[in-house]
């Protein structure tokens, strides 16, 4: 388990003091995916290099398995550092070096008896599917293949925490997948702890157990990824969600709308349900589909759908009544003419 308390890092410039991360805590349970999003500036970067102290916090704790990293200094800190790896967005291959060279310097570094390594860099090149890349130099892979390498150095010491810092941004959609499903194997398989930083929300629908969400050194909201799909609290976290799940209507379309507009949200086992159809025959009311989607969020379905509904006041609002009992979430987002 990681638990950041009440973490702060201040940067000094010439000209002013900037607050990188400004008194967050989150506590990041062992064994999950965490996703920490933000724009460019909103302290991502900065709260991840804390996190293994690349980067000295200016205040506050970091706890692993209820060790206090800013307590440690010298070989202590080194120790615990080898149980921490990390993935960057731009690889940090060393290009004179092969691929098995490059996995087998992290092993040097921290030590490791050179009898083992030789076995210990072919698990690992065997693990990331790059069995047949041993003598191989980086300007010969492509960006999925490097950063595959990185992977691979990264899990090196068999740690239990792995940071990706933007690990997927460089690379085109279909390697950015194959990426995922790589990070989720590792994770399921090793039962590594993943924290995970983007500013890409398909990537944390993908893989993510649990999010936070950063703006300006802050957390604004964090949970697990399927509630703050289905139901975010804060403005910024329903803009990133609308880059990923979409319930823009044309202008026109709307425009046509006399009726009460309803946007409906199935969660779970209920999005298979007949509900809307159950409901339309029930009432006395008329339902025009705008927009629908169904999304799937950590396996499980999402359904969200935007709808116009005709009829007699009270008829709609016993609809609506009938519908929320179904355990459905309804939202009036404008009431009829």
């Amino acid at each position: 388990m990681i638990q950041i308390e009440n973490l702060s890092k201040i940067y000094q410039t010439k000209e002013k003091v900037v607050k990188g991360v400004d008194n967050v805590s989150l506590t990041i349970n062992a064994g999950e995916i965490f996703g920490i999003v933000g724009y460019s500036g909103a302290g991502k970067s900065s709260l991840i290099r804390c996190l293994n102290l690349l980067e000295r916090p200016t205040s506050g704790k970091i706890l692993i398995e209820q060790v206090n990293l800013m307590n440690l200094r010298g070989k202590a800190l080194r120790e615990a550092r080898l149980k921490i790896g990390m993935i960057f967005q731009h690889f940090h291959l060393i290009s004179q070096k092969t691929v098995f060279e490059n996995i087998e310097f992290a092993l040097r570094a921290a030590k490791t008896p050179s009898d083992q390594m030789k076995n210990r860099v072919t698990e690992l090149l065997e693990m990331v599917g790059l069995a047949d890349k041993h003598n191989v130099y980086p300007t010969q892979l492509s960006g999925g293949q490097k950063q595959r390498v990185g992977i691979a150095r990264a899990l090196a010491n068999n740690p239990s925490i792995l940071l990706c810092d933007e690990a997927t941004s460089a690379l085109d959609p279909n390697t950015t997948t194959s990426i995922l499903q790589l990070l989720k194997k590792i994770n399921r398989e090793l039962n590594i702890t993943i924290v995970l930083i983007t500013h890409e929300m398909d990537v944390v629908k993908e893989i993510c157990d649990r999010m936070a969400i950063m703006q300006d050194g802050k957390v604004v909201e964090s949970g697990s990824v399927y509630d703050m799909f289905s139901a975010p609290t804060t403005e910024l976290t329903k803009e990133f969600i609308s880059s990923v799940v979409s319930m823009d209507v044309p202008e026109e379309i709307m425009a046509k709308c006399t009726g009460h507009l309803v946007k409906i949200t199935f969660k779970g086992e209920v999005a298979g349900e007949g509900i809307i159809s159950n409901t339309v025959q029930k009432f006395n009311v008329k339902g025009n589909f705008l927009h629908g989607l169904i999304e799937y969020i950590q396996e499980k379905p999402l359904g969200i759908f935007l709808m116009e509904l005709q009829g007699e006041t009270d008829e709609i609002e016993q609809a609506l009544d009938y519908m929320s009992m179904q355990a459905v979430d309804v939202e009036v987002i404008r009431h009829g003419n």
